[in-house]
């Protein structure tokens, strides 16, 4: 599939369409995460368990401070 960049704002973006999201499982208020891939860029819905794990291993010690 070919998508177009379109201005938004001072910014560029793609547009997803509703077919689109339905393929990936994304409602329309969700969220996807871009990844940078080698041949281009990889769109994938965010996982919230996966996404918090990945910000608490990121993130421990700040975390455990902000705990005390």
């Amino acid at each position: 599939m070919i998508k177009k960049l379109q201005k938004i704002g001072n910014s560029r973006g793609l547009l997803l369409e509703k077919p689109l999201l339905k393929l990936l499982k994304v409602d329309e208020e969700g969220s996807v995460e871009v990844i940078p891939h080698e041949d281009g860029l990889l769109i994938k819905k965010v996982d919230v368990q996966s996404a918090y794990q990945q910000i608490s291993r990121k993130h421990r010690k700040s975390l455990d401070k902000l705990a005390e």
